[in-house]
Parts: C-alpha cells; sequence; structure tokens
C-alpha cells in the first residue's frame, strides 16, 4: 500500500490539477469549493497528505516531506488566479516575500552547515518513545522542515491573491468556519462517543487544538461582531461556541488562557465600534454560556491545575531546553540545523546543561528553538517578519481598515497574537494545521493591506 502513494501523488499533480484549475476556472462555485477544501484540508493532515522519508519516531514537529491535497489546492487556485489576472488590479509582489526567502536562505545554509550523521545513543534506543534507527539522519530532518517553509509559502501567496480580488474575503471566512466547525464535530465524538477523557481531535496533542481552537476562535468572534446576516450569525456562533467547548475538554490551562485573552482583546478593539442590540445579546449569552461551561467542568479544571500540573516545575524544564538552544547557537553561527534539535540535544547539548534531565525533547519557546536551529541569524529573521508583520496590521486595525476587513484583520492579528502566547510554552507553532492557519492569517492581513493601498492611491488620483 506504501508503495501506491508515489503514483498517487503524481497523478493528482498532473491530472488533478489541471483539471481543478480548468473546472475552478469555469465556475466561481467550482472555485470557492477549492478555496474550502483548502483550508479545511489544513486540520485533517493525516487524511489528506502523504509522507516521503517519512521518520515518525523521531522527535520533531515535521517528521517527512509532506504533500498534501491542499498544497494541490493551493495550485489550482494560483492556477486560476494568472489566468483570471485581469480581475486582481495591480496584484505585485506580497509583503513579507521578503522575509519568507530569507527563512528559507538562511535554512538552507543552516542545513549545508549542519553535521553529518550522527550515531543514535543506546539509551535512545532503549527509550520509552524512541528510537528504532541506528544514525540521527542531520542532513535530512532540515529537508522536512524546509519544505514545509515552502508549503506554507505557497498557501501565503494562493490565500494573498484570493483575497485581493474583492469580494473574495468573505469565502476565505467561510473556510476557517468551516474548518472549525468540522474539528469542533471531531472533538465533540472523540468526547462523548468514544469517551476520550482529554480530546485531541485531528491535531497531535490536546495542547496543540487548544491553541489551534483558541486561534480560530478569537478570529471568528471579530467577524462576529461585525457580520450582519442571521444565518451567518448563527454559524459563527456555533463555531465559537465548538471552539470554547474544545479548549476547556484539552483541559489545557495555556490554551484556556490563550483564548480568554483573544476573546478579551477582540471585544476590546472591536467591541465599541459594533454597538448594537445583536452583540450586546450575544456577548451576554456567550458570557453565561462560558460561566455555566467552566462551572461544570471545575472540578476537573482545578484537579489538573492545581494538582496534577506544577506550573513553576514546567517553566523551569522548559527553561533547560532553552539553555541547550543557548549553547547551539553559540557554538554554531546558523545553528544546528533545522529539526535537528532533538538529535543534537541526545549527542552532546542536554549533557551539557544538565547531565540529570533527559535529553532529546525540541526547545517548547518557538523563538529559542528558531535560536537553536538557525542561529542568530535566522531568529533575527524571524523576528523581522513578525515585527513587519504587526507593523502592517496595526495602522490597520487602528484607523485604516472599517466594516467586514476591519473585523478580518483584527481577527487574524489576534489570532497570531494567541498563536505566539501558546509558542512560547508549547510545541505548537511549526505543527502543520497551526502552522498553515498562522500563513493564511498572514496572508489575509498583507492583503488587506495591499488592498487599502490601492484604493487610497485611487482616491488620490481622483
Amino acid at each position: 500500500m506504501a508503495e501506491l502513494k508515489y503514483p498517487i501523488f503524481f497523478l493528482a499533480l498532473c491530472v488533478g490539477v489541471p483539471i481543478g484549475i480548468f473546472l475552478a476556472n469555469k465556475s466561481p462555485l467550482m472555485e470557492k469549493l477549492v478555496l474550502i477544501f483548502l483550508v479545511l484540508s489544513t486540520v485533517i493532515p493525516d487524511d489528506t497528505s502523504i509522507n516521503f522519508f517519512s521518520r515518525e519516531f523521531y522527535f520533531a514537529l515535521t517528521k517527512g516531506i509532506e504533500i498534501s491535497l491542499g498544497d494541490l489546492s493551493a495550485l489550482i487556485l494560483l492556477g486560476v488566479i494568472i489566468i483570471q489576472r485581469k480581475d486582481y488590479a495591480a496584484p505585485g509582489i506580497p509583503p513579507l516575500t521578503l522575509f519568507f526567502l530569507l527563512i528559507l536562505g538562511v535554512s538552507v545554509i543552516s542545513w549545508i552547515a549542519a553535521p553529518g550523521s550522527i550515531p543514535v545513543p543506546q539509551a535512545a534506543q532503549e527509550h520509552p518513545f524512541l528510537l528504532p534507527y541506528n544514525t540521527f539522519e542531520t542532513k535530512l530532518y532540515p529537508v522536512f522542515e524546509i519544505t514545509k517553509w515552502l508549503r506554507g509559502f505557497l498557501l501565503f501567496l494562493a490565500i494573498y491573491y484570493y483575497v485581493r480580488k474583492p469580494g473574495n474575503l468573505d469565502a476565505v471566512v467561510l473556510a476557517v468556519c468551516i474548518a472549525t466547525l468540522y474539528l469542533g464535530w471531531v472533538v465533540l465524538s472523540d468526547r462523548y462517543i468514544h469517551h476520550i477523557h482529554r480530546v485531541k481531535g485531528t491535531l497531535p496533542h490536546p495542547n496543540s487544538l487548544a491553541t489551534y481552537m483558541a486561534m480560530c476562535g478569537t478570529f471568528l468572534f471579530c467577524i462576529l461582531l461585525n457580520e450582519r446576516r442571521n444565518g451567518r450569525i448563527v454559524m459563527l456562533a456555533i463555531a465559537i461556541g465548538l471552539a470554547g467547548l474544545s479548549v476547556v475538554m484539552t483541559i489545557s490551562r495555556g490554551g484556556l488562557a490563550a483564548m480568554i485573552l483573544g476573546l478579551g482583546l477582540s471585544f476590546l478593539l472591536l467591541g465599541w465600534r459594533n454597538i448594537s442590540i445583536k452583540n450586546v445579546v450575544i456577548v451576554s449569552l456567550g458570557a453565561v454560556a462560558g460561566i455555566v461551561v467552566l462551572a461544570a467542568a471545575a472540578d476537573t479544571l482545578t484537579t489538573r491545575f492545581m494538582g496534577e500540573q506544577d506550573a513553576a516545575g514546567d517553566l523551569e524544564y522548559r527553561m533547560y531546553y532553552n539553555n541547550q538552544a543557548k549553547l547551539m547557537a553559540s557554538e554554531r553561527i546558523f545553528g544546528v540545523g533545522p529539526g535537528n534539535f532533538s538529535a543534537l540535544s541526545w549527542d552532546r547539548y542536554a549533557a551539557m546543561v544538565d547531565p540529570d534531565n533527559p535529553p532529546g525533547t525540541p526547545a517548547h519557546n518557538i523563538w529559542f528553538l528558531t535560536l537553536g536551529e538557525t542561529g542568530y541569524p535566522g531568529l533575527i529573521i524571524f523576528l523581522g517578519l513578525w515585527l513587519r508583520f504587526f507593523l502592517i496590521a496595526g495602522p490597520l486595525i487602528l484607523w485604516r481598515l472599517k466594516g467586514m476587513e476591519l473585523a478580518a484583520a483584527t481577527g487574524a492579528t489576534l489570532l497570531c497574537l494567541v498563536c505566539h502566547v501558546q509558542a512560547m510554552v508549547q510545541l505548537s507553532f511549526r505543527q502543520t494545521p497551526i502552522f498553515f492557519m498562522l500563513m493564511i492569517s498572514l496572508a489575509i492581513v498583507s492583503a488587506l493591506g495591499q488592498n487599502w493601498k490601492l484604493a487610497r492611491g485611487a482616491q488620490k488620483a481622483g
């Protein structure tokens, strides 16, 4: 069966993509369905993707060269956009492109400079979660991360150019809502049909699910505050409710805090601009429902947060991983190579920090993980990407945009902020569904910024 994945992939690429471009170009409905499937496929990576050179037992966030039906959908969407390029006024090169290219460039340099294959120590082979390999393939693991960034950039381009066309933003919002509804249904079935205590949905860990749902719930809440269509209001309210319920069912302290932060900031930024009876009723009912759910789950949450978890201890062992990252960057200017943190931790860096702590776990802070794997050059470029993004988003939110565009820009920006809160303490940022939702958000804000500039230029010229 494994051998079939190669012909299936090339058949889909060589036949499915051209047919998809043809059909989507002929039918606006088909184009919208391709977009919805593109976004939906990001939350079901296991069922919509194939993995080349898979290393499933290696402790990294990307375990192979992943190719998904979502990637092919992005190619279809870009193909349609190229054919219909006259409908896209002055599309140009997207903002943030330079930073994407710099990230890819420094990742390639780090890959080239990475150490050769390292023998897997006996302790790693006997570890309960590791490791049926004889060597750490440190020249292969970076390829996995580099291809993920390439796929992310492809998705960014597809959504960016799609949103540049007037009227298309609503379809992207609908797609995110459908993805959230689907994942919410999976969570409910896991909890009440399969009786799973800490649900994780289609993501690799309950904390990852909490992060994803906090992100999407925040985004959709911003949209809801601006929405006027009754049917869409109901759909958004259900999706947000499922997102909040999912976060509670993960029993994730950080996820719950992140979602409360996201919803609070959403209301702070948009509530006063959208004062209406509808919003007062929705926010009031939502607050009551949230209090009821939290009260019902109080015993479970209290037991985990106060009894099973030690916040100070959690932060202490995460600092242990961060200190390894500092050592890696101090010894190698471009780090140990994307995806190589676990291998080099086993090899030497864990013992250098503290021989009594177990090796092999990547840093749980995205900034330190980036530092350890791509060095200070990679960290500076990564910081530049996010500074540039927030410099685009800030003026759009504070004074430039109105209506649906304002709601989407605010939601996408806060979605990224919520992710960063979790990515400071969890292995979440590079997990495929979360990473791709971030790329969608970057694309939305970038496209809205360019649309505003174009409209402003036309207004001045007129």
